[in-house]
């Protein structure tokens, strides 16, 4: 069952530093025993290769570590 937290923030857009849509979250990447959420798991948007990103490619969603998140609000902005 998703936690409270885990459904406000799937599907919310997900901005580069320089304020373009990367995608949207997908899914969280937990840490089982911390409860830490790890990565964010975005599906990117169609017209960007991922091969070009710095984060890596699971199963067609980007793996973008947490401490790359600069603001959480309506829209989610990396550094």
């Amino acid at each position: 069952m998703a936690s409270g937290f885990g459904r406000e923030i799937l599907n919310r857009p997900i901005l580069d530093s320089a304020g373009d849509t990367l995608g949207h979250v997908a899914d969280l990447l937990i840490n089982t025993r911390t409860g830490e959420v790890e990565s964010l798991l975005v599906m990117i948007s169609e017209e960007l290769d991922p091969a070009l990103l710095p984060w890596p490619s699971v199963d067609g969603l980007l793996q973008v570590p947490k401490n790359e998140v600069f603001e959480l609000s309506n829209v989610i902005r990396l550094r």
